[in-house]
Formats: structure tokens, C-alpha cells, sequence
């Protein structure tokens, strides 16, 4: 995961978990990242893949603010750097705001996946604002409308906030009205180290218990109409129920290394947890072996794999497989789960 504009960001999404992040770190924010230092971080990306598959994604802050040269010479590097033809898939993680028919060219033309960032409709957009405060969603929505002319493959993710999740009907409704099919919905996170009063914004169990009832019942109405949208949460849910692996991070029974890489290249374990204690070292000084064995890197994914006693009794462990470390210091789940998994296995059994 590459932060090309490092915590740098057009916005102020009132619930944005990097900026909160960043600004714990010594350095909140580390520089843009030189065309140096991404030609340094893809060699040894390819060098540690060795033919293997690489899936590289570029988030923020905002990524595009790095600039269309930068992205352009991140597919030249890429197509250069990649002597043993490893299949590579290339995602772009952004907000919207600054995409036009140029940012589309560089997208469709490396045949690259866009996510774009979108609430829902413009009520559930409320906490995504810009830097004077005022909203976004327009912007967003023209995003959305253009990639979609424009033929650009891109999946929509959608922070889920209390009313997002306390009006998921409207909101999935909004989605499927401008067939948006491919869908990603990622609980919001509280900021790490506290300090923050509940306004609304936050989750509970309950809540989120609830909305995993609402949108099954959708997704399941859609999938026996044929009319199937990509929830990637219910996807994988499908997967584990039929004895498949998981492909979402959190859903795998333990987290792994992301290799998430700043702006000036240093390296950190995960996306929520790019503090100092956690950093790993340097791109532009380390091989991807000596990042992979630093013991912060290990000690991080040995972490993820203590289970709490309850979680070794329960008997839906294999459907939750523990979920992200990082959500669980926010959100207890169990309870929403043993009534949602009771109630939704049986059906995702006989789903394909």
C-alpha cells in the first residue's frame, strides 16, 4: 500500500481515522513520495514476489494530490520493474473530488481499480466535507457518474457511520438506483488513542446487529432476482459459510503484513497502525525480507492470532475467524454475530 501524498488531504471527513492517526506521529505529515523512492519500493516489491502476484494500492490522505505525472510514471515502473511478469493488480483508493476525463485516461488506459469513496446519498454524506466545512457530495456523486461513462472499472466504499447503518435501506436503494454493484462498507473507527465525545457517529453492537439483518435481507433479495450487487463484506461471509478462504482483511484469522508505505518510505505493518512504535524501517534502505522479519512486523502478526478464550468456544468462530484487531477496541461484535450468523448461514450455505 503506497501513500504517495502521505496524511495530505483536500478534505476534513469529520470521522477520517489517518488524520487522526498522523497526527500521533512524530512527523504527521512525511513528505510526497519521490519518483525515487517508488522506482526503490516497486523493484523490491517485484524482486520479493519473484514472479508471484502483487497487488498494490495507492490511498491517502488523498493519493491523487500526488499528481497525473506521478501516476504516470508509476505505470511506466511498474511495466519496466516487472522482469518476472508477475500479475499485477493496481487499485486507487480516493475521494473523487479532483477525477476528470484526464484522471479517467490513466485509469482505464492501465486498466486500473478505482475506489471511490461515497457515503451514500447526500443526507449520509454529511460528515464528508471539505476543508472550510462545506459538503462534498456533489463532487463525489459527478465522480461516480463519470467513471462510469467514461467505462472505468471502480467499486464504491462507504464508511459505515450509525446513520449510515440505521438507514441502510435508503442507502443500498441509492446505490442500486445508480447501479453502483460493487459495494464495500468499513465500520468508522473511533480515533486510536480516545479523546473523542459520541455526537452520534459511532456504532453499537446493537446497531450494527441490526444492519447486518437489513442488509442480508437485500443483498439475498437481489442475488435470487439475478439482479446480484457485490456486497465485498456478504461475499466473503458466502465464501467462509461454503468452506473457502476469505480474500478481506480481518476475515483470515489473523492480520498479515501490508507493507504499507509512506510517503518518505517508511514502512509500516498495517494501514491502522502507521505510528512510530510501529514503524518497520525504510523502503529506500531495506529489503521487503528485512521489513517482513522486523520484529515489530512479527510481534504484530502474533498479536492478531491471540484470540480471546470466548473466541476459541464460540461455535462461529469460523465465520468471524476474529475480525480486525483494530475494530474489536472499538466495536464488540459478538452478540451482533451469534444472531446474525444464526440466522444467515443457513442461506449463504445455498448460495454459490
Amino acid at each position: 500500500m503506497f501513500k504517495p501524498s502521505s496524511s495530505l488531504c483536500n478534505m476534513r471527513c469529520e470521522y477520517c481515522f489517518y488524520h487522526s492517526l498522523s497526527a500521533l506521529r512524530e512527523l504527521p505529515f512525511r513528505g510526497m513520495m519521490s519518483e525515487r523512492t517508488l522506482s526503490a519500493a516497486l523493484g523490491k516489491i517485484f524482486d520479493y514476489a519473484d514472479g508471484g502476484p502483487v497487488s498494490l494500492s495507492f490511498q491517502g490522505g488523498e493519493p491523487l494530490l500526488s499528481g497525473k505525472d506521478f501516476f504516470r510514471a508509476a505505470a511506466r515502473l511498474i511495466a519496466e520493474l516487472n522482469v518476472k511478469r508477475s500479475p499485477v493488480s493496481v487499485g486507487v483508493q480516493t475521494n473523487g473530488t479532483l477525477i476528470d476525463d484526464e484522471w479517467c485516461d490513466i485509469f482505464s488506459e492501465n486498466k486500473w481499480l478505482v475506489g471511490l469513496s461515497l457515503d451514500g446519498d447526500e443526507k449520509a454524506n454529511a460528515y464528508r466535507v471539505d476543508r472550510d466545512g462545506a459538503p462534498t457530495f456533489d463532487k463525489a456523486y459527478a465522480a461516480a457518474k463519470l467513471l462510469q461513462e467514461r467505462g472505468v472499472d471502480f467499486n464504491i466504499l462507504c464508511v459505515l457511520t450509525r446513520p449510515v447503518a440505521e438507514n441502510i435501506e435508503r442507502i443500498y436503494d441509492f446505490y442500486r438506483r445508480n447501479r453502483f454493484r460493487f459495494l464495500q462498507f468499513i465500520p468508522v473507527l473511533k480515533p486510536l488513542k480516545g479523546g473523542v465525545e459520541d455526537d452520534g457517529m459511532y456504532l453499537t453492537g446493537e446497531i450494527y446487529g441490526k444492519y447486518l439483518r437489513k442488509l442480508f435481507d437485500l443483498y439475498m433479495r437481489d442475488m435470487m432476482r439475478g439482479e446480484y450487487t457485490s456486497i465485498r463484506q456478504m461475499d466473503n461471509f458466502v465464501a467462509l459459510a461454503n468452506f473457502r478462504r476469505a480474500e478481506q482483511c480481518g476475515m483470515t484469522g489473523g492480520c498479515a503484513r501490508q507493507f504499507v508505505i509512506e510517503g518518505d518510505g517508511a514502512v509500516y505493518p498495517c494501514d491502522f497502525y502507521c505510528l512510530d512504535e510501529y514503524c518497520l524501517g525504510n523502503i529506500n534502505d531495506s529489503s521487503l525480507e528485512q521489513l517482513a522479519a522486523h520484529p515489530v512486523a512479527v510481534r504484530f502478526v502474533e498479536e492478531s492470532r491471540n484470540y480471546p478464550d470466548k473466541c476459541k468456544r464460540c461455535r462461529w468462530f469460523c465465520m468471524c475467524m476474529g475480525g480486525c484487531k483494530r475494530e474489536r477496541i472499538d466495536l464488540d461484535k459478538c452478540a451482533a454475530y451469534d444472531e446474525f450468523f444464526a440466522y444467515a448461514v443457513p442461506h449463504m450455505r445455498r448460495m454459490s
